[in-house]
C-alpha cells in the first residue's frame, strides 16, 4: 500500500508536468463497450478499463462482445484475451463518422498485497481523421482490500499525440469504491478530467453492482448527464455471459452489448460442478521454493503441490485424482508428506490412482498409498530396498601429496571421514546401519499398512525384487498394466482438470478480503556465506544470510502475515552462516508467532536454524540432530615439493601462518583452533538446551555428529511433534484461532526470467538407493572447504530412490 501511494504521487507529478502546455483534448473512444469502474474491474475488461487490474487477475481468458444499436446486430464488436496478467485486444466501432479500428495490448504486474501497477498501448489503425494511425500510451494503478475500500485510477494519452502542431493533454480517470456489506454490494464513483481541467469541472460516473446470489452479478451506472446503463453477468464454472443495456436521461435506449467469455481456471458460479478428476504430474526435486520469473513457466512449489491436494479432497466438485509420478526423488520425508496427504484425499471418500512411468524405490513408496498403481505393461518395478555408499578421498588425495588436515568435535561427526580416512570409523559405520534401519523399517510398515500386506510380506517381496511388469501384476505389487496415454481406457473417462490450472482456481476470484497470511519461508540446500557479489542472476541455489534477512524483514513488516512457519531442508554448512540466519530468524520470532517445518533434512547447521520455533515439527523419516562442529585447512606441502613449487612464508603474529597451505597445524596451532571449535561447540549445545529445555549434559550426549531420524528425535526431545507442513499450517493457525488463512512463500523469488545455468558441485558420498554420481564433485567440493571455516553439516547426504 505504502509503495502504491509513492507511486500514485509519483505519477500525478509526472502527469501535471507533462501535459502543463496541453492544449486539445482527444477522447478515446469507448462506445462498443459497457462502463467498468478503475478501482473495481475484474476480468478481460481490464485491457480497457485499467490494465493494473490484470495484475490481480492471472487467467487463461477469452471474450467477445457485440453491440445491438438502431436495428443493427454486431456493427461495433470485438474480443480480448488474457494469459499470465497480459492481454491482447482487438475492436471495431461503426461511427456515423468513420469507423475505428483499434488494437490494444495491456499488462499488469502485482506489486504488494492487492495492489497493482499497469501499462497499456491502443492503437487505431483506421478512424476518423483525428483518430487515424493515432496510438496511445495509458498507465494504470489499483489497490483493492484496504479494508471495504478500493481505489484506482488510469492516465491515458501519456504520450500527448499532437493535433495540429499542438500537444494534446493527459486523461485521468481517479477512481473509489466502496463495500458496505461485503462481496454483496459494490458502489463506486469515477472522476474523468484531463490535466487542465480543475477537478470541480471533472465528469462524474457511479457505479453499483449487486450479487444476489453466488456467480450473478447486476450492475447500473449514472453519469452526470443523468445518462444510465443496466445490465448483467451470469457466471458457469468456466464460461460467462451477460449484457449492458445504455438509456439516456429521456430513457431513450442507446444500445446494448452483449458478450460471452470461457476461462480455463474456475470461477464462482450459479452451478455446483461435480466429477471432476484432478490430473497431476509430480516428478524431479520439487523445489520448496522455485523462481517465480514475472516472464515466463511459473513451476508449483512443493507447498502449493501439497496445499492444493488438501484443498482437493475437501472440494466437492473433486471425486478423484489421477497423480502421474515421474523420475526423480523428491525425498524421502518429503514423500511421506504426499503418501500424508494421499490419505487423507482418500479419507475423504476419494478415489486415487497413481501411475509410475519410473516405477522405483520411491515412487512405488509414494504410489503405495493410493487405491490403484499402474505402470507400463514393458517396464521394471525396481523395489529393490534401500543401500549405503560411502566414497572415500583420502588415499586418492595422499597419491596428489595433499593432506586434508582437520578437527572436529564428535565422534560422530564424521563429515571430516571422506577426506581423512579410508574407511569408515567404526561409529560411522554403526550409525549408518542404524539409520539404514529405521528409514527401512519406515518404509517396510508405511507400505505393508497401505497393501494390506505384513512387513514381512514386503520384506520378502523386496527381497525377491527387482520385478517385470507382468511379474509385478502377478504379485499384486500393482493393479494394472497401461501405456501412459492409454489411461482413459484402463480407467474410465472423466472430466480432467489439470492440476497446475487447479493450483490457480482460486485466483478467478471478486473478494476483496485480506485474510490472515502464514508466511512459509523456506531455507533449502547447503548453508552458505553471502558471495557478496550481488548478482541477480547467481545460479547459487543454497542457503545464505542476506535472502533471509530479507525475507523475515518482509514477513515481520507485513501486518497481514500473522505468524511464521520456517520450513527447512538443509544439512548444514557454515557455523557463522548459520548464526547469522538464526540471529534474524529470531527477531522475527519474538514479533511473531514461528513453528518450524523440517523436511527431507535438517541437521547440524540445518537444526541450529530451527531453534528460534515454539514448535518443531518432523516427519518420521526426517534426518535431524548431528549437532557438532568441524573445521580444518589443506596441507600442500608435499604437493609444492611433488610439482617443485616454490613457497615462502612470512609471519608477523604467532598464529598468522596457522591456515597457511605450506605445512600441518602445529601442536600449538591445532589446540587454539581446537579451541575455537569448541567455543562453538558450546553455543550450539547452550542453544539447543535452552530451545528444547533439556540441560548441556543431554544435548551434549544427543550431539557429538550424532544423526536422528524424525521418529527417534522425538522420543529424545529434539523435536515435538511428527508432521509435515500441512500439519504445521494447522497448528499454527489454530494457535492463533484463524477459520481462514493465506500462504505466502519467502525468500520471494521473481526474476524477469529464469536463465539455464550449472549448478555448484554438490556433496554427493553416500546415497541411499541410488548410484554414486561424480566423485570429483565432492572431491572439489572438500578441497575448496577446507580454508579455516567452521562447519556445522551432517555427514553426509541421503537420497532414495
Amino acid at each position: 500500500m505504502r509503495l502504491l501511494r509513492y507511486l500514485f504521487s509519483i505519477c500525478l507529478i509526472t502527469v501535471s508536468s507533462l501535459a502543463a502546455q496541453g492544449m486539445e483534448r482527444i477522447p478515446i473512444p469507448g462506445d462498443v463497450f459497457y462502463f467498468q469502474p478503475a478501482s473495481t474491474v475484474f476480468g478481460a475488461e481490464a485491457a480497457w478499463a485499467n490494465p493494473a487490474a490484470l495484475g490481480r487477475f492471472n487467467a487463461t481468458t477469452s471474450q467477445a462482445m457485440a453491440d445491438y444499436y438502431d436495428g443493427k446486430f454486431a456493427s461495433d464488436w470485438g474480443w480480448v484475451m488474457t494469459a499470465q496478467q497480459l492481454a491482447l485486444a482487438w475492436r471495431k466501432i461503426d461511427n456515423p463518422t468513420g469507423d475505428f479500428k483499434e488494437w490494444v495490448f495491456a499488462a499488469g504486474l502485482p506489486v504488494g498485497s492487492g495492489s497493482a501497477v499497469g501499462f497499456s498501448y491502443r492503437y487505431f489503425s483506421d478512424g476518423p481523421a483525428l483518430y487515424d494511425n493515432r496510438h496511445f500510451w495509458n498507465a494504470g494503478l489499483v489497490t483493492q482490500g484496504v479494508g471495504p475500500y478500493a481505489f484506482g485510477a488510469v492516465f491515458s494519452n501519456l504520450n500527448r499525440g499532437k493535433i495540429a502542431g499542438e500537444r494534446t493533454e493527459i486523461e485521468m480517470q481517479l477512481s473509489a469504491a466502496y463495500r458496505p456489506f461485503g462481496d454483496k454490494l459494490t458502489l463506486s464513483a469515477d472522476a474523468f478530467l484531463s490535466t487542465q481541467t480543475r477537478f470541480s469541472n471533472a465528469d462524474w460516473l457511479y457505479h453499483a453492482e449487486y450479487s444476489p446470489i453466488r456467480g450473478l452479478f447486476i450492475n447500473g451506472s449514472l453519469d452526470s448527464d443523468r445518462n444510465f446503463e443496466v445490465g448483467f453477468r451470469v457466471n458457469f464454472d468456466k464460461s460467462f455471459l451477460g449484457n449492458r443495456s445504455g438509456f439516456d436521461r429521456n430513457s431513450k435506449h442507446r444500445g446494448t452489448t452483449s458478450f460471452v467469455g470461457f476461462t480455463e481456471q474456475s470461477q464462482p458460479s450459479i452451478t455446483n460442478v461435480r466429477g471432476r478428476r484432478l490430473v497431476a504430474g509430480l516428478g524431479g526435486s520439487q523445489p520448496e521454493n522455485p523462481p517465480k520469473p514475472v516472464f515466463g513457466r511459473k513451476r508449483l512449489s512443493f507447498t502449493e503441490i501439497l496445499t492444493s491436494i488438501y484443498r482437493a479432497a475437501d472440494d466437492r466438485s473433486i471425486n478423484e485424482m489421477v497423480v502421474t509420478l515421474h523420475e526423480g526423488s523428491p525425498g524421502f520425508a518429503r514423500a511421506q508428506e504426499l503418501r500424508n496427504a494421499f490419505d487423507y484425499f482418500r479419507s475423504r471418500g476419494k478415489r486415487l490412482i497413481c501411475y509410475l512411468t519410473d516405477p522405483s524405490n520411491l515412487t512405488y513408496y509414494i504410489a503405495s498409498a493410493a487405491d490403484s498403481i499402474f505402470i507400463p505393461p514393458v517396464s521394471q518395478l525396481n523395489l529393490v530396498g534401500l543401500r549405503a555408499e560411502l566414497t572415500f578421498y583420502a588415499g586418492t588425495l595422499e597419491k596428489l601429496g595433499v593432506k586434508v588436515d582437520m578437527v572436529r568435535i564428535g565422534d560422530y561427526k564424521s563429515a571430516v571421514e571422506p577426506w581423512t580416512q579410508t574407511a569408515s570409523s567404526e561409529q560411522n559405520r554403526a550409525q549408518v546401519n542404524r539409520l539404514l534401519d529405521e528409514l527401512y523399517d519406515q518404509f517396510v510398515s508405511d507400505i505393508a499398512t497401505s497393501r494390506g500386506l505384513t512387513a514381512d510380506s514386503v520384506k520378502r517381496i523386496v527381497d525377491n525384487g527387482p520385478f517385470t511388469s507382468a511379474d509385478a501384476r502377478t504379485f499384486g505389487l500393482v493393479d494394472g498394466l497401461c501405456y501412459r496415454d492409454d489411461l482413459d481406457s484402463c480407467i474410465g473417462k472423466s472430466r480432467a482438470v489439470p492440476f497446475a490450472q487447479y493450483v490457480a482456481d482460486t485466483l478467478i476470484n471478486y473478494s476483496w478480503d485480506r485474510h490472515p497470511v502464514l508466511a512459509v519461508v523456506v531455507a533449502q540446500g547447503e548453508i552458505t556465506a553471502d558471495n557478496g557479489d550481488g548478482n541477480p542472476l547467481s545460479s547459487s541455489t543454497g542457503v545464505t544470510p542476506s535472502p533471509f534477512r530479507r525475507a523475515f524483514a518482509a514477513a515481520r513488516r507485513d501486518r497481514d502475515v500473522a505468524g511464521i512457519v520456517f520450513r527447512i531442508d538443509s544439512p548444514g554448512g557454515s557455523a557463522l552462516a548459520s548464526d547469522d540466519i538464526y540471529h534474524t530468524s529470531q527477531k522475527a520470532a519474538n514479533q511473531k508467532p514461528m513453528v518450524v517445518s523440517m523436511a527431507n533434512v535438517t541437521a547440524s547447521g540445518g537444526y541450529y536454524l530451527a531453534m528460534p520455533g515454539r514448535k518443531l515439527f518432523a516427519l518420521p523419516g526426517t534426518v535431524t540432530g548431528s549437532i557438532g562442529i568441524f573445521g580444518g585447512k589443506l596441507d600442500l606441502s608435499n604437493l609444492y615439493e611433488k610439482i617443485s613449487l616454490g613457497k615462502e612464508l612470512y609471519l608477523r603474529g604467532k598464529y598468522s601462518g596457522m591456515l597457511s597451505t605450506v605445512a600441518p597445524f602445529s601442536a600449538e596451532e591445532r589446540e587454539k583452533y581446537y579451541s575455537q571449535i569448541e567455543a562453538f561447540y558450546g553455543h550450539f549445545c547452550e542453544l539447543v538446551a535452552s530451545s528444547r529445555h533439556l540441560s548441556v549434559d543431554s544435548v551434549d550426549q544427543l550431539g557429538r555428529g550424532k544423526v536422528w531420524t524424525g521418529r527417534e528425535a522425538l522420543r529424545n526431545g529434539l523435536v515435538d511433534q511428527l508432521g509435515g507442513l500441512k500439519q504445521s499450517l494447522d497448528y499454527l493457525a489454530a494457535t492463533l484461532e484463524l477459520k481462514e488463512y493465506r500462504v505466502r512463500v519467502y525468500p520471494e523469488n521473481r526474476p524477469l526470467f529464469v536463465l539455464p545455468a550449472r549448478s555448484f558441485m554438490g556433496m554427493v558420498a553416500s546415497v541411499f538407493g541410488g548410484d554414486t554420481t561424480d566423485a570429483l564433485g565432492q572431491a572439489g567440493q572438500a578441497i575448496s572447504s577446507a580454508n579455516g571455516d567452521l562447519y556445522a553439516r551432517m555427514p553426509y547426504d541421503l537420497l532414495i530412490e
